[in-house]
């Protein structure tokens, strides 16, 4: 009603106000409101991915470590150390296998310097030690030896203890204990290895800390001791946070928050796999929050940059626009009162100034045909026709070459007519409604139109032979699969031969396999073509065909070469998929 009553300014001030000044408080309003749920969720988001990654870090030490104790029981070098006797340890078979698992430990120590040291222990009480010398450990390691016992060969993980070191003084390790079982007797011990990592050096590999990143992280046992901690000292002792701890224990809760010192603080856990301890992150919402201290001073600074933007411009707009409007608008309250020496002032070229200027003209005209006798002659304008492009699809081109097929059949060119025929064939297989997937037959007459094709071309210097088991010629292969072997004989093993080209395609199942054969007498292709040797590019249609095979049905399927004393022989392997295994691949 106001804009339908109300004046050009006050309908422009309304806008103003209801358009941009009141949303640009509103939307102010929103985005710190959004700003402050998305920097809260961001905080708890990045919390949770960095429990994931360090959990998925400290997952991979573990699982190496694991690995290597479990190479030491198919090892022959650490089974004969494991099995040897005390009078076997003067032999030079013994001495010979002890330098090479200390060439292997070595390695693994140099690689993996967060491993400490190693300790080996066999049958009859002979044992080795590797890496960093500590002393001090009999208490602490007594109790591992024990549990590995009981885990009959299953690894033993343990929480943080400290040992003395002959190099770095005391410091704290966490250990893998195992027993090492016969491979003959899976329930009879031979030896027992102790890993001890480093935990400074395992915290420091596995933390995914960045600057950006706020809180900690750490990793507690099972009765809530510090198994990890960027601070070392809290190693082997109890999370001084009772709260934290034991909701570490005790809960299910994944996440929970506790205030401290006035802060709220979110909690995230999760478990380690393959030992009985906690991941845990924390974070200070209190600091997520007040980087947002920056972001509301810019949304209020933009608001008040925005409000005095539109004040500037609906200044300007009034005075170069609407106050002229509203000068035009009672100059033709003039006229319509019949004053005809209104007229308005031109001081622009703009659309408002020709406004004015056509006002000016438009009342000199009404005082001429007011005096003058005038006729209004209307023209009818031509509508245009508009033209319709014409756009080629698939069936256009199909209906097009049976068109020029019958035109030549009709001309008694029938050979003409007949390589039309196969052609369109050709291309409605190439085009296929964009599938992926054919039958066995339908690949088959796809070849036989393009062989004959070829043949048109070659003559008697090509022959060709098609076959293939009824039983399969409803299974389901990948479009135009077999074309580039074809394509490679008639190009490459055909060129400058001196006899006739001869191509046999066969087809035919051999168990839950589909084979296909394709045979050329041609020059055949070099075996270090065929192994993607340094001339590989030079037969780029087999190594397309590797690829679409491997990225379809994985490993097991494929393509292989087989040797023949003429020619080249190439069989493609695949799998049987009827409707029911076909559906279930491409759904």
């Amino acid at each position: 009603m106001l804009f339908k009553r109300g004046g050009l300014k006050k309908q422009f001030v309304t806008v103003f106000l209801v358009l941009i000044t009141i949303p640009t408080l509103l939307f102010g309003v929103l985005i710190y409101y959004q700003a402050t749920k998305a920097f809260k969720q961001q905080a708890r988001e990045n919390t949770i991915a960095r429990l994931e990654k360090n959990e998925e870090n400290l997952n991979s030490i573990i699982q190496e470590i694991e690995t290597m104790s479990s190479f030491m029981i198919y090892d022959d070098d650490f089974r004969t150390f494991f099995m040897a006797g005390e009078e076997d340890t003067f032999q030079s078979e013994y001495k010979q296998t002890e330098k090479e698992i200390k060439g292997y430990l070595t390695f693994q120590l140099l690689s993996k310097n967060y491993i400490d040291s190693i300790s080996l222990v066999g049958r009859d009480g002979h044992n080795l030690e590797f890496g960093n010398p500590v002393t001090g450990t009999a208490k602490a390691e007594e109790k591992l030896a024990i549990n590995a016992k009981k885990g009959k060969g299953a690894p033993i993980w343990s929480n943080a203890y400290v040992v003395t070191s002959d190099w770095d003084g005391k410091k704290r390790v966490i250990s893998l204990t195992r027993v090492i079982n016969d491979l003959t007797n899976i329930k009879q011990p031979i030896g027992l290895v102790r890993i001890r990592l480093d935990q400074e050096k395992l915290y420091q590999i596995m933390e995914t800390r960045s600057a950006h990143q706020q809180g900690t992280y750490f990793v507690l046992s099972e009765n809530g001791h510090v198994v990890l901690h960027h601070d070392s000292s809290l190693s082997g002792k109890p999370f001084p946070i009772s709260k934290v701890r034991e909701w570490a224990v005790d809960s299910d809760q994944k996440t929970m928050s506790f205030t401290s010192n006035g802060s709220k603080n979110l909690v995230v856990k999760k478990e380690v796999k393959g030992t009985n301890w906690r991941a845990i992150a924390v974070v200070d919402e209190g600091d997520v929050v007040k980087s947002l201290y920056n972001v509301r001073g810019l949304i209020v600074n933009m608001i008040l940059l925005l409000i005095l933007l539109g004040i500037v411009a609906f200044s300007g707009f009034y005075y170069r626009h609407i106050k002229r409007i509203s000068e035009l608008t009672e100059q033709t309250k003039q006229l319509e009162n019949g004053d005809f020496s209104a007229k308005v002032e031109v001081t622009s070229n703009d659309e408002i100034g020709k406004l004015g200027m056509r006002f000016n003209k438009m009342v000199v005209t009404i005082q001429n045909l007011i005096n003058q006798e005038y006729k209004l002659k209307i023209k009818q304008k031509e509508s245009e026709l508009k033209a319709l492009q014409s756009q080629i699809d698939p069936h256009f081109l199909y209906n097009t070459l049976d068109m020029i097929r019958w035109s030549a059949r009709l001309e008694n060119a029938m050979e003409t007519g007949q390589q039309i025929e196969r052609l369109s064939k050709v291309f409605r297989m190439n085009l296929n409604m964009g599938k992926m997937w054919v039958r066995i037959e339908e690949e088959m007459v796809y070849l036989e139109n393009y062989l004959e094709l070829q043949k048109s071309r070659l003559g008697e210097r090509l022959e060709f032979r098609l076959s293939y088991d009824s039983d399969i010629k409803k299974m389901y292969i990948i479009k135009q699969l077999i074309q580039p072997l074809v394509e490679n004989s008639i190009l490459h093993g055909f060129k400058d031969l001196p006899r006739q080209g001869v191509i046999e395609i066969s087809s035919y199942k051999r168990g839950n396999e589909l084979w296909i054969d394709v045979v050329d007498n041609g020059w055949g292709i070099p075996d270090h073509v065929i192994n993607k040797g340094p001339d590989a590019t030079k037969n780029y249609a087999l190594n397309n065909i590797k690829d679409r095979l491997e990225m379809a049905f994985g490993e097991g399927f494929g393509v292989e070469h087989i040797n023949s004393e003429i020619g080249t022989w190439i069989r493609l392997k695949l799998p049987l998929l009827e409707d029911v295994q076909f559906n279930e691949r491409v759904r």
